[in-house]
Formats: structure tokens, C-alpha cells, sequence
């Protein structure tokens, strides 16, 4: 019986401590993800700059609001996804798009229902969106394939190679606004993002506690 009780508080301390550790990083997630919203908000609510008048590494305008012209290169366009809009699963359509001096950065147009055919076009537009970090996937982000044409997160570099089209590195453009004419849908990913963290954290506390205190009552009525 005494082994019994020690094998039992041992693996109630071990969950209690798993649970915790979880409830920790639940709100440093929280934290991070306060962070993301705040800055994005900032973001849509600043007014838009020339990217031309942007100078030196991208990277240390992301968040930054910005207005361009130039013209979609339809035909290399990829679609990332899959990711589900209104409760409909679809892809956002990735295109590279020239500035100008031959300068090519990727835009986010937004969510599309299907992959389909995207017609070459020579019309020039003006867009405007947010500067976003490339190249971040978490843990169970699947890998690219580019001999598949499968993409499940921004990789400057590989959407360069299969493009056969060199964009700024380490950034793209999220589109705030739609062309009228396209069938896509520019999210405000301000709106989408959730931010449970502070219920996770507490759930894992509570978790942990009840692991104790179901240990304490164990062995107190097995004395």
C-alpha cells in the first residue's frame, strides 16, 4: 500500500508540474499575442507611407503601413492554405508584385474559395497593406513543397526559387483592401485572431491543483 501511495504522488507532483509548466507558457503566449494585436492595430489605424521611401532592411518596418503601385505577376501566383474563412475552407492566393526598379515584394491578396487559374494582367495598380515578417512557422507547420506547389507559410526564399522571381527578403505585404474586380477577400486579421491564452493558463492551473489535492485526499483516506 505504501509503494501504491508513493507511485500515485509521484505521477500526481509529475502531472501537477506538467500542468503548470503549460499554464506558464499559456501566458507568456498570452503576452506575445497582446503584443501582435496592439501592433497591428497601430498598424491599420496609422497612415500609409510610400514603400518607396523605405530604406535598408524591410524587416525593421514590419507592422508598418504601406501604399504601392506597380503590377501583379498573376501567373506566379501560389496559394497558401488550406485556411478557412466563414466557416469555408479555401487558400490565400500569394503574388509577387513589381514595385518598380525591378523590385518585387509578395502580397497577401486575401482569401479565395478554390484554387483557380488566375488570368495574366498587364493593369497597373495601387494597393495598400501591412508589412509582415516572412518565414515564421511554429512547430506543426508542415513543410513546403515546392515540387508539389504546396505552401503552408511564407518563405521568401523558397517563393522566390519556384517563382523564378526575386521579392524582398524576409517581409511581405498582408492586403488591407480588395480589388473590386477580384474575387478575393482582403481580411481585417485584426478581427480574426483569437486570443484564448488567459483561459488555457487558467485551465492548466487548475489542473494542477486538482492533481494535488485529489493526491492529498488519496493517501489521506488510504493512511
Amino acid at each position: 500500500m505504501l509503494f501504491k501511495i508513493k507511485t500515485i504522488t509521484l505521477i500526481s507532483i509529475i502531472a501537477s508540474v506538467i500542468c503548470s509548466s503549460l499554464s506558464f507558457w499559456q501566458i507568456k503566449r498570452l503576452k506575445w499575442k497582446q503584443d501582435l494585436i496592439n501592433n497591428l492595430e497601430k498598424a491599420y489605424n496609422s497612415e500609409a507611407v510610400n514603400i518607396n521611401k523605405l530604406t535598408g532592411d524591410f524587416l525593421n518596418f514590419k507592422f508598418k503601413k504601406v501604399y504601392l503601385e506597380g503590377y501583379y505577376i498573376n501567373d506566379k501566383s501560389m496559394f497558401l492554405g488550406p485556411r478557412v474563412n466563414k466557416d469555408k475552407v479555401g487558400y490565400n492566393l500569394i503574388t509577387p508584385f513589381l514595385i518598380k526598379d525591378n523590385r518585387y515584394i509578395l502580397i497577401n491578396r486575401g482569401w479565395i474559395k478554390e484554387k483557380i487559374k488566375i488570368r495574366k494582367k498587364e493593369n497597373k495598380y495601387k494597393v495598400k497593406g501591412i508589412l509582415k515578417e516572412a518565414n515564421i512557422k511554429n512547430a506543426f507547420t508542415p513543410k513546403n513543397s515546392m515540387e508539389e506547389n504546396l505552401w503552408f507559410y511564407i518563405n521568401t526564399n523558397q517563393m522566390s526559387e519556384f517563382s523564378d522571381v526575386k521579392v524582398i527578403n524576409n517581409v511581405f505585404l498582408d492586403l488591407i483592401e480588395s480589388n473590386p474586380n477580384d474575387n478575393f477577400v482582403a481580411i481585417n486579421r485584426i478581427s480574426k485572431i483569437t486570443n484564448n491564452h488567459l483561459q488555457y493558463a487558467i485551465t492548466w492551473a487548475i489542473l494542477a491543483l486538482l492533481f494535488l489535492v485529489m493526491n492529498y485526499i488519496y493517501c489521506n483516506r488510504n493512511k
